[in-house]
């Protein structure tokens, strides 16, 4: 006689609800057009100064600004491409925001189902 072991609950998923859950967040926050408009803005800008940033480091080093950057050595480069994409996901949220999530909660659901498996559950 054998007995099998039945779970009697599984780990939660949680990476759609949860990427739908920020799409209509973000499809509640688009539907005010002014809110629309400064986010676009606001990512406009990012991008505007986070590209002159970089022709400043790369053409003209001499100036004090741009020793600064040359200074901080690839920091500065990364931190510039981080402000890139803060302003791409200003500009289109409802686009990137939910992938963002769903990878966000992707790892979330990797670290709960691995604790299914280690706790048996």
């Amino acid at each position: 006689m054998t007995i099998h072991s039945v779970p009697l609950a599984a780990a939660p998923q949680i990476v759609q609800p949860g990427k739908a859950g920020v799409q209509r967040f973000v499809q509640m926050l688009m539907q005010n057009s002014a809110l629309v408009t400064l986010c676009i803005v606001i990512g406009g800008a990012l991008i505007a100064v986070c590209i002159a940033l970089l022709v400043i480091r790369k053409f003209w080093p001499q100036c004090p600004l741009g020793q600064s950057l040359q200074q901080a050595g690839t920091s500065s480069i990364v931190w510039c491409v981080v402000g890139m994409l803060a302003g791409l996901i200003f500009i289109l949220p409802a686009q990137i925001l939910p992938f963002l999530a769903a990878i966000g909660l992707w790892v979330a659901q990797l670290v709960v189902d691995i604790f299914a498996r280690i706790l048996n559950i």
